[in-house]
């Protein structure tokens, strides 16, 4: 496994306040957060919040993710226009919800509708739709999005991006090394962060497979608490043949698309709490099985993402994994804005020049700045 190094050097450098802007896969909406930052040390938190999106957006978005998934980048590209139209104007209310005069820089990582990861040596493909020039005219700042071509072109993955910030936040807070801070969002991911390296991955399911069986079900758009999934009995025996399919048995780092773990046929004939009780059991027997791939076990197991709020998933997790699972909220940190935080980190980064992708992240050859700069009408 390729080792990922990034400096624990203290920077001087002059200290940005960066506003980060994250819509994942889930389709909830649009996070937004603000931090102080030199590109390599946190300086301080800054507020933050959380935009929804309509019924009538979720719906546009949904669509246009169908449409790529269809097209899967050949031939001629569709209009996603009208997808764009929703992001920017959600993206936009949500800076400015927060947005202070002081703010340097934005961080845009748009929203994926569809990512192919490197197969057959043919390189990974990835579309994030939203155009930062758009953002940079309305916020009157200078706007970083587009952050994984750079990495796609050298013959990285493409993904994950955040473990970079991940290390800087384990850097502040002084835990002991190593420490695992998983992500579970549409998709689950991973970062490891050794006392000489960084690594990181894609284990597998997330929310999205367990949001797609509440909503087929009619149960509403995710599992509340883990209530349903609570209530039901998992099929053991189906999530282990899921686990055999060759992307949980490929070594990191990998990624892979929220779609890729379409596994809802197979629960044909399964109750609505057994269903989601087998999918909560199938994303935490990935990441666990993501976490064998290391030598050493961490010291602390932080999990975020909108996965911690799933008791189900939580209970197995703490039961299970390797470690001591922590919530991030104990470190002090805010467990529904690190994603948008990391764009922000990402932004002055790319600014500064400096890497945001690994061999150990990504697969990258080397380390890899990434991100277009739209700059302010």
């Amino acid at each position: 496994m390729g080792l990922g190094k990034s400096s624990d050097k203290i920077y001087t450098a002059k200290i940005y306040t960066a506003l980060g802007l994250m819509s994942g896969t889930s389709l909830d909406g649009v996070d937004a957060a603000i931090i102080r930052t030199d590109g390599e040390n946190i300086h301080a938190f800054g507020p933050s919040c959380f935009r929804p999106y309509t019924d009538v957006e979720r719906e546009i978005l949904l669509e246009a993710t169908g449409r790529a998934m269809q097209w899967r980048f050949g031939g001629a590209r569709p209009d996603f226009s009208a997808a764009e139209a929703v992001l920017h104007q959600a993206h936009i209310e949500a800076a400015r919800e927060i947005f202070t005069g002081d703010v340097d820089v934005i961080g845009f990582h748009g929203q994926t509708l569809i990512h192919i990861s490197p197969q057959n040596g043919r390189l990974a493909q990835s579309l994030q739709i939203g155009d930062g020039h758009r953002l940079a005219e309305a916020l009157k700042r200078p706007v970083v999005f587009d952050f994984r071509s750079a990495d796609i072109e050298a013959g990285g993955q493409g993904a994950p991006l955040v473990p970079v910030y991940h290390q800087a936040l384990v850097r502040r807070a002084g835990l002991e090394r190593p420490v695992a801070i998983v992500n579970i969002g549409g998709v689950s991911n991973l970062t490891y962060i050794g006392a000489d390296g960084l690594w990181a991955t894609d284990c597998g399911p997330g929310n999205g497979p367990l949001d797609d069986w509440v909503a087929a079900c009619g149960l509403g758009a995710y599992d509340v608490d883990g209530r349903l999934s609570s209530a039901g009995k998992p099929d053991t025996a189906r999530v282990a043949r899921w686990l055999d399919k060759p992307f949980f048995t490929a070594p990191p780092p990998k990624s892979a698309d929220r779609r890729e773990f379409d596994v809802l046929a197979d629960l044909a004939g399964h109750s609505p709490e057994d269903g989601a009780a087998t999918l909560v059991r199938f994303t935490a027997m990935s990441i666990i099985a993501s976490l064998k791939h290391f030598d050493r076990p961490p010291e602390s197991l932080i999990i975020c993402g909108g996965g911690r709020k799933n008791t189900t998933l939580m209970q197995y997790m703490f039961a299970n994994a390797p470690g001591a699972p922590v919530l991030p909220e104990t470190l002090g940190w805010d467990g529904d804005s690190m994603e948008a935080q990391a764009f922000a980190y990402l932004a002055v980064r790319r600014l500064l020049e400096l890497p945001i992708t690994y061999p150990g992240t990504t697969g990258v050859p080397r380390p890899c700045t990434g991100g277009v700069v739209a700059l302010k009408a």
